[in-house]
């Protein structure tokens, strides 16, 4: 398996199709809220399975991680975590000093392992509950 950054305009195509299967096929997320203008501005990861792109994530210029996904036959293998840390490592590099995101609810054991802490009260978005959550870099 391969996770790095990659360039957005090289790889929007890999990008959107996973972000699409997760969000907008399996969590019924409206198609107009998987895009939106950030993503030209956006750090993008992505990991590499057998030659296929299977997970993404992005870190805005302002430190918000967001919108990682992985494909559901690569889930519980090891593959969000390296995702989320190439992420981390990204924010680092560019002199974050926290990061934060918007996690669904059912998500937060895996944040919480990566050491991000929940702050606030869970809230919808596109019908799914979420909460923030930080991590001081």
């Amino acid at each position: 398996m391969w996770v790095g950054a990659v360039p957005y305009r090289r790889h929007q195509y890999d990008i959107h199709r996973i972000r699409q299967s997760v969000f907008v096929c399996e969590q019924h997320v409206p198609l107009a809220f998987e895009t939106d203008q950030l993503d030209p501005h956006c750090q993008h990861v992505l990991a590499y399975w057998n030659g296929w792109a299977v997970a993404t994530g992005r870190l805005t210029p302002e430190g918000r991680i967001g919108r990682v996904s992985v494909t559901q036959p690569l889930r519980r293998r090891g593959v969000g975590r390296q995702v989320m840390e190439t992420l981390l490592a990204v924010a680092k590099a560019e002199g974050h000093r926290q990061v934060v995101l918007s996690a669904q609810c059912h998500a937060i054991p895996f944040y919480e392992k990566l050491g991000f802490y929940a702050q606030g009260l869970v809230y919808q978005s596109v019908g799914i509950d979420h909460i923030t959550m930080y991590k001081d870099l």
